[in-house]
Protein backbone atom coordinates (compact mmCIF):
# COMPACT_ATOMS: atom_id res chain seq x y z
CA UNK A 1 0.00 0.00 0.00
CA UNK A 2 1.23 3.33 -1.05
CA UNK A 3 1.68 6.31 1.85
CA UNK A 4 0.08 9.34 1.05
CA UNK A 5 2.40 12.21 1.42
CA UNK A 6 2.29 13.95 4.12
CA UNK A 7 1.15 17.79 3.95
CA UNK A 8 2.88 19.26 7.18
CA UNK A 9 1.62 21.10 9.74
CA UNK A 10 1.96 24.83 9.25
CA UNK A 11 -0.69 27.07 7.99
CA UNK A 12 0.70 29.95 5.62
CA UNK A 13 -0.51 33.10 4.68
CA UNK A 14 0.18 36.12 2.03
CA UNK A 15 -0.38 39.45 1.63
CA UNK A 16 0.78 41.97 -0.54
CA UNK A 17 4.75 41.61 0.76
CA UNK A 18 3.50 39.80 3.93
CA UNK A 19 3.58 36.75 5.33
CA UNK A 20 2.54 34.85 8.05
CA UNK A 21 3.33 31.48 9.03
CA UNK A 22 1.57 29.46 12.29
CA UNK A 23 2.74 26.13 13.38
CA UNK A 24 0.83 24.83 16.35
CA UNK A 25 2.39 23.11 18.85
CA UNK A 26 3.36 19.20 18.99
CA UNK A 27 1.27 17.17 21.26
CA UNK A 28 3.13 14.92 23.48
CA UNK A 29 0.24 12.91 24.47
CA UNK A 30 2.30 10.86 26.49
CA UNK A 31 3.44 14.09 28.34
CA UNK A 32 -0.06 15.74 28.49
CA UNK A 33 -1.84 12.89 30.26
CA UNK A 34 1.40 12.52 32.78
CA UNK A 35 1.18 16.06 33.61
CA UNK A 36 -2.74 16.25 34.08
CA UNK A 37 -2.29 13.18 36.77
CA UNK A 38 0.31 14.85 38.24
CA UNK A 39 -1.65 18.19 38.64
CA UNK A 40 -4.77 15.88 40.44
CA UNK A 41 -1.28 15.74 43.43
CA UNK A 42 -0.58 19.15 43.06
CA UNK A 43 -3.85 20.29 43.37
CA UNK A 44 -4.01 18.12 46.55
CA UNK A 45 -0.99 18.85 48.40
CA UNK A 46 -1.30 22.92 47.42
CA UNK A 47 -4.93 23.00 49.19
CA UNK A 48 -3.69 20.87 52.28
CA UNK A 49 -1.00 23.37 52.82
CA UNK A 50 -2.85 26.18 52.01
CA UNK A 51 -5.76 24.50 54.76
CA UNK A 52 -2.65 23.85 57.06
CA UNK A 53 -1.42 27.25 57.38
CA UNK A 54 -4.80 28.97 57.67
CA UNK A 55 -5.91 26.57 60.61
CA UNK A 56 -2.32 27.12 62.43
CA UNK A 57 -2.43 29.33 65.81
CA UNK A 58 1.25 29.43 65.33
CA UNK A 59 3.10 32.57 64.32
CA UNK A 60 3.76 33.44 60.78
CA UNK A 61 7.33 32.90 61.23
CA UNK A 62 6.91 29.24 62.89
CA UNK A 63 5.46 28.66 59.24
CA UNK A 64 8.61 29.41 57.26
CA UNK A 65 8.88 26.19 55.86
CA UNK A 66 5.57 25.72 54.68
CA UNK A 67 5.24 29.09 52.92
CA UNK A 68 8.59 28.03 51.45
CA UNK A 69 7.49 24.61 50.28
CA UNK A 70 4.22 25.88 49.12
CA UNK A 71 5.87 29.18 46.97
CA UNK A 72 7.99 26.31 45.31
CA UNK A 73 4.94 24.28 44.96
CA UNK A 74 3.05 26.87 43.33
CA UNK A 75 5.36 27.79 40.65
CA UNK A 76 5.53 24.47 39.78
CA UNK A 77 1.97 23.72 39.18
CA UNK A 78 2.07 27.30 37.17
CA UNK A 79 4.72 25.67 34.69
CA UNK A 80 2.96 22.33 34.41
CA UNK A 81 -0.66 24.13 33.53
CA UNK A 82 1.54 26.40 31.59
CA UNK A 83 3.29 23.21 29.69
CA UNK A 84 -0.25 21.75 29.41
CA UNK A 85 -2.07 24.60 27.82
CA UNK A 86 0.97 25.20 25.23
CA UNK A 87 1.04 21.85 24.38
CA UNK A 88 -3.11 21.37 23.94
CA UNK A 89 -3.76 24.97 22.02
CA UNK A 90 -0.57 26.88 21.78
CA UNK A 91 0.98 27.69 18.21
CA UNK A 92 4.54 30.04 17.28
CA UNK A 93 3.07 32.53 14.85
CA UNK A 94 6.31 33.66 12.64
CA UNK A 95 5.21 37.11 10.70
CA UNK A 96 7.03 39.05 8.00
CA UNK A 97 5.92 42.68 6.98
CA UNK A 98 7.72 45.93 6.28
CA UNK A 99 11.34 44.87 7.18
CA UNK A 100 10.48 42.71 10.44
CA UNK A 101 10.36 39.53 11.54
CA UNK A 102 8.13 38.59 13.95
CA UNK A 103 8.72 35.18 16.11
CA UNK A 104 5.37 35.13 18.41
CA UNK A 105 5.14 31.70 20.76
CA UNK A 106 1.27 31.96 21.91
CA UNK A 107 -1.70 30.43 23.76
CA UNK A 108 -5.05 31.63 21.98
CA UNK A 109 -3.24 35.06 21.56
CA UNK A 110 -1.04 35.32 24.93
CA UNK A 111 2.25 35.21 24.48
CA UNK A 112 5.42 36.52 24.44
CA UNK A 113 6.95 38.59 20.86
CA UNK A 114 10.33 38.67 19.67
CA UNK A 115 11.11 41.01 16.60
CA UNK A 116 13.89 41.14 14.37
CA UNK A 117 15.32 43.60 11.79
CA UNK A 118 15.68 41.64 8.54
CA UNK A 119 18.45 43.67 7.05
CA UNK A 120 20.30 42.05 10.51
CA UNK A 121 19.74 38.51 9.85
CA UNK A 122 22.39 36.76 8.62
CA UNK A 123 22.43 33.22 7.54
CA UNK A 124 18.92 31.68 7.85
CA UNK A 125 19.36 28.21 7.46
CA UNK A 126 18.26 24.68 8.79
CA UNK A 127 19.08 23.83 12.36
CA UNK A 128 20.28 20.58 11.75
CA UNK A 129 20.33 19.45 15.55
CA UNK A 130 16.50 21.00 16.34
CA UNK A 131 16.32 20.92 20.27
CA UNK A 132 13.79 17.67 20.74
CA UNK A 133 13.78 17.47 24.30
CA UNK A 134 14.39 14.12 26.20
CA UNK A 135 11.85 11.55 24.72
CA UNK A 136 12.49 12.18 20.82
CA UNK A 137 16.70 11.99 21.64
CA UNK A 138 18.88 14.91 22.56
CA UNK A 139 18.14 16.29 25.68
CA UNK A 140 18.19 20.32 26.27
CA UNK A 141 15.45 21.99 27.70
CA UNK A 142 13.12 21.58 25.24
CA UNK A 143 11.01 18.36 26.78
CA UNK A 144 7.77 19.95 26.90
CA UNK A 145 8.05 21.72 22.90
CA UNK A 146 8.43 25.36 24.19
CA UNK A 147 12.13 26.37 22.89
CA UNK A 148 14.07 25.71 19.77
CA UNK A 149 13.47 24.93 16.77
CA UNK A 150 13.88 23.46 12.93
CA UNK A 151 14.91 26.72 11.06
CA UNK A 152 18.08 29.20 12.64
CA UNK A 153 19.91 32.60 12.06
CA UNK A 154 22.25 34.66 13.15
CA UNK A 155 21.03 38.04 14.89
CA UNK A 156 24.35 40.02 15.94
CA UNK A 157 26.19 37.30 18.23
CA UNK A 158 23.38 35.26 19.29
CA UNK A 159 21.74 32.86 16.88
CA UNK A 160 18.24 32.40 16.72
CA UNK A 161 16.19 29.18 16.34
CA UNK A 162 12.42 29.11 15.82
CA UNK A 163 9.26 26.45 13.82
CA UNK A 164 9.85 23.70 16.87
CA UNK A 165 8.09 20.70 16.15
CA UNK A 166 8.16 20.40 12.25
CA UNK A 167 10.20 17.90 10.10
CA UNK A 168 12.71 19.31 8.22
CA UNK A 169 10.78 18.92 4.54
CA UNK A 170 8.69 21.34 5.98
CA UNK A 171 11.26 23.11 7.27
CA UNK A 172 13.03 23.76 3.98
CA UNK A 173 9.79 24.36 2.60
CA UNK A 174 8.95 27.20 5.30
CA UNK A 175 12.44 28.58 4.52
CA UNK A 176 11.95 28.30 1.04
CA UNK A 177 8.59 31.27 1.58
CA UNK A 178 10.99 33.03 3.89
CA UNK A 179 13.33 33.69 1.18
CA UNK A 180 11.45 34.52 -1.39
CA UNK A 181 9.43 37.22 0.31
CA UNK A 182 9.97 40.75 -0.74
CA UNK A 183 11.12 41.72 2.41
CA UNK A 184 14.41 39.13 2.01
CA UNK A 185 14.74 39.97 -1.71
CA UNK A 186 18.83 40.97 -2.72
CA UNK A 187 20.27 39.66 0.24
CA UNK A 188 23.17 38.20 -0.46
CA UNK A 189 24.37 36.91 3.11
CA UNK A 190 21.54 33.57 3.12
Amino acid sequence: MIEKPAIGRARIKHDFNSLRIEIPSKKNWFVIIFMLAWMGGWAVGEFSVIGILLRSDAPIFANAFLLFWLAGWTVGGIFAIYSVLWMLIGSEIITIDRGILEIKKSIKGIGRKRSYEIKSIRNLDINPMQDMGIWGGNYNRNTFGMKGGRIKFDYGMKTIKFANGIDEAEARMILEKLKSNMNFRDKKEF
